[in-house]
Parts: C-alpha cells; structure tokens; sequence
C-alpha cells in the first residue's frame, strides 16, 4: 500500500513538473514586418529568455509551411541581455502562410526541443506600384506643349509689373511681412493643432505641417490677376516667401517633427526651392526688359496674357486632380476636411489682417492669395526625400489634397467673383435705361403740378 502511495506521487510530480514546463514560454516575437512580394528579403525579430546550461547551445529552427511565397535565409542569434533571434526571408509571390519557430537545446551530443511555436501566420502582399510614380505617367507631349505657354505666360506677366509699385513695397514692405508671418509661423500651428484635433496619424500629420509651411503657389499671380489683385505685389511675395522657404522648411519641419513624435533626417528640396525661384524670376526679368526695350511687343503680350492665363489655370487643374486620383482613394472625412480647412485659412488670415491693417482692396486680395495659395508640391518633394516608401505614400496624402482642395475653392470664388462683376454690370446698365424715362417722368408731374 504505502508502495503504491509512492509511486502514485512520484507520477503526480512527474506529471505537474511536465505541465509547469509546458506552461513557461521563453520565445516572443518582438518584431515582424510586412513583406511585399519581389522584395529581396524581410525579417522577424523573435527575442528569447531561455537561459542556456552551456554557452551558445541554443538555437532556433523555423519551417515555412509553403515555400512558394516565402523561404529562409539564415537565422542569426544575437546574445546580450536578452537573446534575440534575426529571422532572414526572402519572398517570392503574394499570399499568406505560416512559420513553425522551434527553440533548440544542443547539450554535448544531445538536443533536446524547448518550446515550439505554430501558426505564426505572415502575409506578404503584392508589390505595389508607387502611387507618385504611377500617377506620374501622362502624356509627355502635354509637358512639352505647356512648358513654352508658362514661360511665355511669365514673361507677359513681366510686362505688366510697375517698377514704381516694386519702389512703393520697398518702402511700405507690409504686406510682404504679413505673408511671411501667415505663411512660416501662423499656418504651420493652425495645421499642428488641426491635425491633433482630427487625431491624424503621424507621417499624415506631418504631411500637412510642411504643407501649411510651403511658400506661395507659383498660380497665385494666376488668380491675382482674374480676381483684380495687384500682380506685381503677388510675384515680389512669391518670390520672397520662396527664398525664405530656405530658411523656414527645415527650422519648422525639426520642430514639428519632434513634437509629432517623428525622429530621423529630414530633406529639405533646396534645389527644387531654387529652381522654382529661378523658373519665376527669370521669364519674368525677360519680360520686364521686354518693356522697357520693346514697348510694341510689350502690348501684344499683355493682350495675351488672360486667355492664356485662363487656358493655363485649366491644364493645371485637369493635371492636379489626376496626379491625385490615385492618392484620393486613400483619403478618409478627416483628412478631406483638413484639406478643405488648409487653403480655406489662409485665404481668412490673409484678408482678415490686411484688411485690419487698412491695407487697399486689390492689396488685401493678394496677400490673401499668397497666403492661402501654397506650392504644395515642394512639400511633396520634401516628403518622397525623406520617408520611406510606405509612410511617404501616406503622408503625400496632404499636399495632393490640399492642392486639390485650393484649386476648387478659387476656381468657386473666381466664378462668385465674375458673377457678382456681371450682375453689377447689368443693374448698372438697367439704371442707365431707366434714368431719362425717370427724368421725363418727373417732368411731367411737375408739369401737371
């Protein structure tokens, strides 16, 4: 009896010591990407707190249930505090598999399994093509017809530029300090704060910060003129903002990067920023000579430059929205109304306070242009020199959307704007009509009287 007791609890400690064993997990995969098919290789990070009888005796074995879309390079073993194990995979197509992860013992001669993990699934997608590189294929004719009608249009634009006017900013550069102040301080915090209300991923968020620090947009003498602004002061602040931009982009994308929690080198486009520099001032210098030097061809091209400007507006707009057809899927309610809010605060700030500074009319459209038309596209270029591919897809979601969003909101005010203009013209003429009847009619009661 009392043998039988004891081999009965002898089992019973076999048994629970077994079960404890079974229950202590030392493997725990820490890190696993997502793999992309026609990728050259992945990895998985899987950390191990097994501590080993015998120095480097450890090791892990792992089996790829379907070597069709994933294979195993090596496994490397890293041993400090905690051993970690580098699993290196290549890929071959898209699809969905799982990995058996075993954790070895090798004792001498002996090997013996510690602990076994299975069913760890991993999902390798099919390569994507990049969405800027894929919108980015249309007709290269188009490029090479436009290129010469936005030159030609500067040049024009050059031509009705008024030195004097350039001298009068020169002294009263108030308007240019209200830009800059809109454009690289009060626009970069509104974004700030906007997209940690709509609670915007980080790389999105980012996105718009560097959108709302963006000069102005190249366009904006565009609207300056259909909208009856002043030209020259439009170019001049596109020109200075564009310079500053130098200055301001990386100052302001350190700052908000840190406070949106993102580390890493940022690149600012500084030969994209010079060369739109560049692609404004010099046409606009030729057509500033051209002026001075010859007048009579200096007419003909003032003549052209709105139907040109119109035709040019046109192209831009059809070429905004396709270039961000692709990213327009991606895009949710909140970034939408980010993209609505951006352009439509600055077109705000800049009207608000020109006019409050009792600034001219036509002084007070400008700087509200300046300020709500931005060249998203060097934000754009920031962002693909900066992020990998994967985040910058996700934050080229702003500028994309902030342009398309500025394009639509003045194209809805230019169209406001000439039919307020063409209902003021026809009262106008009305009144004109009814005057010497209204004469006559006074006459004739007089008369009567």
């Amino acid at each position: 009896m009392t043998r039988k007791l004891f081999i009965a609890l002898l089992l019973l400690f076999v048994i629970l010591g077994e079960a404890e064993k079974s229950f202590i997990s030392f493997l725990k995969v820490e890190k696993m990407e997502t793999l992309f098919s026609r990728k050259t290789e992945g990895t998985i990070i899987v950390s191990s707190s097994y501590k080993e009888k015998w120095p480097n005796s450890s090791y892990l074995f792992v089996l790829v249930e379907d070597p069709n879309i994933l294979q195993v390079v090596n496994v490397t073993k890293i041993s400090l505090d905690v051993t970690n194990f580098t699993i290196n995979l290549v890929t071959h197509e898209g699809g969905e598999t799982n990995l058996i992860i075993q954790l070895w013992d090798s004792e001498g001669r002996q090997k013996q399994l510690i602990e076994e993990i299975k069913n760890v699934k991993v999902k390798v997608l099919k390569e994507r093509k990049n969405p800027l590189q894929a919108s980015m294929h249309f007709d290269r004719n188009i490029l090479m017809f436009i290129l010469p009608m936005i030159l030609l249009n500067k040049c024009a634009f050059g031509c009705k530029i008024e030195l004097q006017v350039l001298q009068t900013v020169w002294k009263r550069p108030l308007p240019v300090l209200l830009g800059a102040v809109i454009q690289f301080f009060l626009m970069p915090f509104c974004g700030f704060l906007l997209t940690q209300i709509l609670a915007l991923p980080e790389a999105q968020a980012f996105g718009f910060v560097m959108t709302c620090t963006c000069p102005g947009g190249g366009g904006g003498y565009l609207f300056a003129l259909l909208l009856e602004g002043d030209i020259t002061l439009d170019i001049l602040m596109t020109c200075v903002s564009t310079l500053l931009a130098l200055i301001m982009m990386p100052v302001n994308s350190y700052v908000y990067s840190r406070l949106l929690g993102l580390s890493g080198a940022f690149h600012i486009p500084v030969s994209k920023t010079v060369l739109t520099l560049l692609f404004i001032l010099v046409p606009i210098s030729v057509g500033i000579v051209i002026k001075h030097r010859i007048p009579e061809k200096a007419n003909i091209l003032e003549k052209i430059v709105r139907p040109l400007s119109f035709i040019l507006m046109s192209i831009g707009i059809y070429l905004t929205f396709r270039l961000g057809s692709v990213f327009l899927k991606t895009v949710n309610l909140e970034v939408l109304l980010l993209g609505l809010l951006v352009p439509a605060l600055g077109l705000l700030f800049g009207y608000s306070f020109a006019k409050v500074c009792m600034l001219p009319l036509p002084v007070c459209k400008t700087v509200a242009i300046e300020s709500g038309v931005l060249n998203s596209f060097l934000a754009l270029a920031m962002i693909q020199l900066s992020f990998s591919r994967a985040k910058a897809d996700i934050a080229s979601v702003a500028p994309f959307t902030v342009a398309m969003c500025s394009a639509c909101e003045m194209l809805l005010i230019l169209l406001l704007y000439k039919v307020k203009n063409t209902c003021s013209l026809i009262l106008d003429e009305k009144r004109k009509k009814n005057s010497p009847s209204l004469t006559m009619k006074a006459l004739l009661n007089s008369y009567s009287g």
